[in-house]
């Protein structure tokens, strides 16, 4: 009997031994409590919840709640939401105290906490989870009844998540008075409904053509591409929003309006190289800026001045994320960001200038600056020909554009931020750099006979030409009356290379003018004078000399401030020096050369006569550049004036028209020149 039961013992043993070895490990590391099988359950769910992994979370969902939405429409729930608030980072977190006991109804309830960075600001709340026991698939488990408080607190069936930028106004670009170059107004954009185009007669359609001027061809293949979205709007054209063509278009069948704000400029083709314009930001643009808070929808300065002070004008976009009921209605703003507005950009210049001065091109091709001379206030910057900043605003077709881009006449082309030949206005400049080295004296002669001139037989076939020979020495003060480039060409040669170059960089030559617009740094010579041929030339403003308008103001604003040079602003309210170059010319010298100046303007033979002003006292010079590649051929002609008044100096301009030749040289600019201080000065033709 002993033997029997101590047989038993030992059966039994092995037995429970096996039974150990066999679920030791689902002992050891699976749940043992339907609290701990809930836990893991929820714990993975929040794990696939943080990564993103929407189709894995719809895989724990209850039969019931898989009843009620499939798993397509969950995850594509998830994925417009999440990305429609741009939420990123996600971080949930399961919160377990103590132990997990189901309810009398066999549930269990899991708090959790969600963190959401989104483009408007992080978000966190809690929320609560019901887990039920349920057999999926042959395997019993705990799974979650998921209902949309998992979204954001307070959601229900039906309702949705709204996201929208707020965008801020942009800043505007204001002249001296507070005129705007840059503002904003209403324009309609016309679009069209693909499902209902065919429902509009033959005659509609070619009725929206012309009056569009989109070839119908365009307009099939646009209703072509969007067939099959029903309710879609497809924007064909933006007209102003005072524009006759719209009453037509808005009794047109299957065409819709729509008003929206945009960038408006004012003053058109006047000031649009210096103001520039707006457009959608590009993927490039976007891709630099996306870390300081840009979208892909945003517009942005695309040139001039809205490109460089983008961030001052464009401030700072807000956002609100809102749940809406099915009917629409806001039921709780989630979170919500004020767009910050931009801050105005205030201009020195002055449109009544700056559009004075545009109107005298008459679209020949040039350029032009003016400043108030004491001050260094810039009042214009021109170029011409320019173009209509608001058809970039509107959008051009391509057949727009090509034609803009192919014009002959470079619209796009910046003119007053490049530098060109000054021709006989730079001789003023070789006259005080001369007087001031002592290289020449106001008595100075030179008798040269006939028109052309050169140093020795070293030169070759080289000369120096000018356009009269008056029959009699020239001093300096007939030089720059007559603009005679052979006494200039030898008063460069007096003064000498080093001289030359070092009296250029007082005057700013190879230096950036200090303003917020980026200007070609005007140049005496591109590496270095070659030769005294290239050192000759240069004064009388040709070899390889080029200035940009501005930089020339500035220049002959020495004239008027005994020998300083004014400092340049283009910004209202810029804390700055009162000079940029400090006796940049002696100032007894500056005097002797503003009043030959004078003389240029008032004598019967002076080049400048044509465009005075009676009752005003102005002082200046022309010049005529020409523009050739060798000795020997007919290069083109641009003409130059240079021109201020005298007595109570207010006004200095710099105006240069490109291919005088045949048109009379500089004295193309008389007239305008003339009416430009008229109006400006007198008000005279306002």
């Amino acid at each position: 009997m002993k033997k029997a039961w101590i047989w038993f013992w030992s059966v039994f043993l092995v037995i429970l031994s096996g039974f150990v070895f066999l679920f030791w490990d689902y002992w050891k590391e699976g749940p043992k409590t339907d609290g701990e099988m809930a836990k893991a359950a929820f714990t993975a769910y929040t794990t696939n919840w943080k990564n993103q992994q929407f189709a894995h979370m719809y895989e724990q969902l209850s039969l019931d709640t898989k009843a009620k939405v499939t798993k397509d429409e969950f995850v594509s729930r998830y994925e417009n939401i999440y990305g429609g608030i741009e939420a990123k980072p996600i971080l949930v977190e399961p919160l377990y105290n103590g132990d997990v006991v189901p309810t009398e109804d066999g549930k269990i309830n899991f708090h959790y906490r969600i963190k959401l960075d989104t483009f408007v600001e992080p978000i966190s709340f809690t929320g609560k989870a019901t887990l039920i026991k349920e057999t999926q698939n042959d395997k019993k488990d705990w799974y979650i009844h998921w209902n949309p408080s998992f979204l954001f607190p307070s959601m229900q069936e039906g309702d949705k998540v709204r996201a929208n930028t707020l965008y801020p106004k942009r800043g505007e670009i204001l002249d001296r008075a507070g005129r705007r170059l840059a503002t904003s107004r209403i324009v309609v954009d016309v679009g069209i409904r693909p499902d209902e185009w065919s429902k509009t007669p033959p005659a509609g359609r070619t009725q929206v053509s012309k009056l569009l001027q989109i070839p119908l061809a365009n307009l099939m293949s646009v209703v072509s591409a969007n067939a099959g979205k029903s309710g879609s709007f497809v924007r064909i054209a933006t007209l102003p929003e005072d524009d006759a063509r719209l009453q037509t278009l808005q009794q047109t069948a299957s065409v819709v309006l729509q008003k929206k704000q945009v960038r408006y400029y004012p003053y058109q083709a006047a000031a649009a190289h210096l103001v520039g314009y707006t457009g959608a930001i590009s993927q490039e643009e976007y891709e630099k800026r996306k870390d300081m808070g840009y979208r892909t929808s945003d517009i942005v300065g695309k040139a001039g001045l809205e490109q460089l002070f983008e961030q001052q004008l464009r401030g700072e976009s807000g956002g609100r994320i809102a749940i809406v009921g099915a009917d629409g209605t806001v039921k709780k703003i989630v979170a919500e960001q004020p767009a910050k507005n931009g801050q105005p950009l205030a201009l020195t210049i002055d449109a009544t200038v700056q559009q004075t001065i545009y109107s005298e091109f008459k679209q020949d091709a040039g350029t032009a600056a003016a400043i108030s001379p004491a001050t260094g206030e810039v009042l214009a910057l021109v170029s011409s020909p320019s173009y209509d900043p608001n058809a970039f605003v509107l959008g051009m077709s391509t057949e727009e554009w090509e034609k803009l881009n192919d014009d002959p006449g470079k619209p796009l082309l910046n003119r007053f931020a490049r530098g060109f030949a000054p021709g006989s206005t730079f001789k003023p400049l070789t006259a005080a750099m001369g007087l001031a080295t002592g290289a020449i004296t106001p008595v100075d002669t030179v008798s040269v006979k006939g028109l052309h001139w050169q140093k020795d037989a070293s030169w070759g076939a080289y000369e120096v030409t000018r356009v009269s020979d008056y029959g009699a020495p020239v001093d300096l003060k007939k030089a720059l009356v007559y603009s005679d480039n052979i006494y200039f060409a030898k008063a460069a040669l007096s003064i000498g290379e080093e001289p030359f170059v070092a009296q250029g960089k007082q005057l700013g030559f190879d230096e950036a003018v200090p303003i917020p617009y980026p200007l070609d740094p005007s140049r005496l010579a591109n590496n270095g004078m070659r030769n005294e041929i290239q050192l000759a030339d240069s004064g009388y403003g040709q070899g390889e000399v080029t200035m940009t308008p501005l930089h020339l103001a500035l220049v002959y604003s020495a004239f008027v401030n005994e020998g300083n040079i004014v400092y340049p602003s283009l910004l209202q309210g810029e804390q700055k020096e009162r000079y940029w170059k400090r006796e940049a010319i002696p100032p007894q010298v500056a005097a002797i050369v503003r009043d030959d100046l004078v003389q240029v303007m008032e004598d019967p033979r002076g080049t400048g006569r044509g465009a005075r002003v009676p009752g005003i006292r102005m002082a200046g010079k022309t010049g005529t550049a020409e523009l050739k590649q060798k000795k020997g051929e007919q290069g083109q002609e641009n003409g130059w004036y240079a021109v201020f008044n005298v007595d109570d100096p207010r006004l200095l301009v710099t105006m240069m028209v490109e291919d005088v030749r045949g048109r009379g040289g500089s004295h193309v600019l008389d007239a305008r020149i003339k009416r430009i201080f008229s109006k400006l000065l007198q008000g005279v033709g306002a």
